[in-house]
């Protein structure tokens, strides 16, 4: 993902310059072919071949559908194109270009790839309501994203749907700058994202978008070489400047992360800013400090940064780094603490890694906040927890790490002489701890616990004895 800027900061990640764009609709069961109106559907391969984008153009004002046969490569498509609203761009050949050039989708607008279908170096650019993406195959890494959804009108665009697109040796695949306008229903499904140097799917400064899907990827070797800060992310989401009292109109909210396969990058799935959203089904294997080396970015598999009420399930991590959950800060100042989050179903084994990789980190709080974490099985890594939210519940632990990369469990809940303990809850707290098991490579107990002080504290079947109670 890219940071932000605008007249007031907007968040740690750089805002890219773009074009404008905008787009949705769902998926149609009828052939892709088929015309939207009563024209007939014309082939390129009619009209003149030295000059593509005339061409084209023409096309779309006498068919319903232009069609890119297949064998056909239609190059030097170096400028914008209009999709005329209800009309679709039905690719089975190829269309190359240098980077500057673009398709641009109005209201109900679509590109569908068949029979290896393909675009190089060629933008498509969402502008409107009920447009669909769907079957191409996409490279090139002239121009900074494959798909760009983005727009400076104040509008609302409904209904976009990209699916089973293939995006490979490019910079960005998908950009959404949201800042200006709203997307209202878009889904990102089945696709495949590979050697990029940009993220695979960037929803940034998205304080206006609901109801995101982006669901059933496989994403790999994501690799930022360039210099270029902040690239090199999977999925990344964002809202604007970081607010402890997490309101609305700054968060990137209502959106599901889901069945996400992910390897060798340096973060998997990315969030800054958001509230209402969940993550579920994500395996990643090999997510490590190999990847992106300079990009400026944490490794974690799932890497969230101030955020609210969100939930992640079900993720399993193979000799990656696991899972980072802190504090939103820009320019060194702790603005926000994650609250009010639950995790379960994690799973992470670095036994065959040849780092020493971050397990679990976990900083929370606030006057009022819950955290639950339960069913976590981790092997060669640490379960870490910062800070002090009113109620922390820990259910089905069990936690192993080598002892010289130190204690299996660590709580540090005592924050009192730092800057961050502005964030600890202090009334009413509660602590309650039941089956966990917490061991170095021997078998024996791994705790690190430096205060215990909530008013109410519950504990059954733990590895470890708590410090003493204090006030």
């Amino acid at each position: 993902m890219s940071a932000k800027k605008a007249s007031t900061p907007l968040s740690r990640r750089t805002f890219l310059a773009a074009g404008s764009a905008l787009a949705a609709l769902p998926l149609l069961h009828s052939p892709a072919a088929r015309a939207l109106g009563g024209n007939e559907s014309v082939s390129i391969s009619d009209y003149d071949h030295n000059d593509w984008p005339a061409a084209l153009n023409k096309a779309f004002n006498e068919g319903q559908t232009v069609e890119i046969p297949a064998g056909l490569v239609c190059e030097n498509i170096n400028t914008g194109i209009f999709i005329p609203p209800g009309k679709t761009l039905l690719i089975r050949g190829a269309l190359k270009g240098s980077g500057r050039g673009r398709f641009v989708l109005q209201d109900g607008s679509r590109v569908i790839g068949e029979k290896g279908g393909s675009l190089y170096n060629i933008t498509l650019d969402v502008r409107g309501s009920n447009c669909v993406i769907q079957g191409v195959s996409m490279s090139g890494y002239g121009p900074i994203m494959q798909i760009y959804i983005g727009g400076k009108n104040n509008s609302t665009l409904r209904n976009l749907l990209i699916d089973n697109i293939t995006v490979s040796k490019a910079n960005y695949g998908i950009l959404r700058q949201g800042y200006h306008n709203q997307l209202d229903g878009a889904r990102i499904t089945n696709s495949r994202f590979s050697d990029l140097q940009g993220d695979a799917i960037e929803w940034n400064v998205a304080i206006n978008d609901r109801n995101i899907l982006i669901s059933d990827h496989v994403i790999k070797n994501i690799d930022c070489t360039n210099g270029k800060i902040n690239w090199g992310i999977g999925i990344g989401l964002a809202g604007s400047t970081y607010d402890n009292n997490y309101p609305e109109d700054q968060a990137v909210k209502n959106f599901v992360v889901a069945n996400i396969t992910g390897s060798n990058c340096r973060q998997l799935v990315h969030v800054e800013n958001g509230k209402h959203f969940i993550i579920r089904n994500v395996k990643a294997e090999n997510i490590t400090p190999d990847f992106s080396k300079k990009a400026g970015l944490d490794n974690a598999t799932v890497a969230i940064y101030g955020c609210d009420n969100f939930v992640i399930d079900n993720v399993s991590m193979v000799n990656s780094a696991g899972m980072l959950i802190g504090y939103g800060v820009i320019k060194g100042n702790y603005l926000s603490i994650p609250q009010n989050f639950k995790l379960n179903d994690i799973q992470q084994d670095n036994s065959s890694s040849k780092y020493k990789l971050r397990g679990i980190q976990i900083s929370s709080g606030n006057a009022t906040s819950f955290v639950a974490i339960t069913n976590l099985k981790m092997q060669h890594a640490t379960l870490e927890l910062h800070n002090k939210p009113q109620h922390l519940f820990l259910r089905n632990i069990n936690v192993m790490q080598d002892a010289a990369n130190g204690p299996a469990l660590k709580l540090n809940f005592d924050l009192r002489k730092d800057v961050r303990g502005r964030f600890m809850a202090k009334e009413d707290t509660l602590l309650s701890l039941a089956n966990i098991h917490a061991v170095n490579e021997n078998g024996q107990s791994s705790v690190d616990i430096d205060r215990v002080d909530q008013h109410v504290v519950n504990v059954d079947n733990l590895n470890f004895r708590l410090p003493a109670k204090r006030l």
